[in-house]
């Protein structure tokens, strides 16, 4: 039996038509649904740009507000968000995240990764394995993708060769990838191998948050 295939330009062309039929509460309900699934912990579910103060820190809104609104900054299709703890690097992520998803009109997946508890599920699929889990690599298939609090994690032979593969992947394909870490960016690179850190920095623009804890 002869399987046709069709080109991708064909594809994304039948896509747009199926998509400008939608009416704008099925639009709605798409980027809600997107939202649902991206894996937002309860307390950063109304995380907007709107919601956020931009006095906190002007510069790093700024950059977080055009990456969000281009899908790339000064032509990196990511963002290093890096500092102390608690000045706003998540807020800053999950609003960019969830402008992607209105700005797409819910087209496409994106994703939000803690990666201490994102590691330590991989870690139990080994002795549990599930179908049904995540792979490292299924999260590149998202159009965005949010590691968050990457540098808490013990940086063992096994994480290492996740993160090789992760951002390796990320990086060929030229995905969206948004990266939080409370270590500063030399700091971080120390931690991480070589070829990790030259992969990081060819796809990340790096911002440095500045300002004190704000939970406190």
């Amino acid at each position: 039996m002869t399987v046709a295939v069709f080109p991708p330009a064909l594809l994304r062309q039948a896509h747009d038509r199926l998509w400008a039929r939608l009416s704008p509460e099925q639009i709605q309900e798409r980027i809600h649904n997107q939202l649902c699934q991206a894996n937002l912990s309860l307390g950063y579910q109304r995380c907007t740009f709107d919601t956020l103060d931009p006095s906190q820190d002007p510069e790093a809104f700024q950059v977080c507000r055009a990456y969000a609104e281009q899908g790339q900054y000064q032509g990196r299709k990511g963002l290093i968000l890096a500092g102390t703890p608690g000045n706003g690097k998540t807020s800053l992520a999950v609003a960019i995240l969830r402008r992607t998803v209105e700005q797409t009109q819910g087209r496409y997946s994106v994703r939000f990764w803690n990666v201490p508890a994102g590691l330590a599920q991989l870690r139990q699929q080994i002795e549990t394995p599930d179908p049904q889990a995540d792979s490292i690599l299924s999260l590149t298939h998202n159009r965005l993708l949010v590691l968050d609090d990457l540098g808490k994690q013990k940086m063992s032979e096994w994480v290492g060769e996740q993160f090789y593969l992760l951002l390796n992947t990320l990086c060929t394909q030229e995905k969206q990838v948004i990266i939080t870490t409370n270590l500063a960016l030399s700091r971080l690179f120390q931690r991480l191998d070589p070829a990790l850190v030259s992969r990081l920095t060819k796809l990340c623009h790096p911002v440095a948050l500045k300002g004190a804890d704000r939970r406190l």
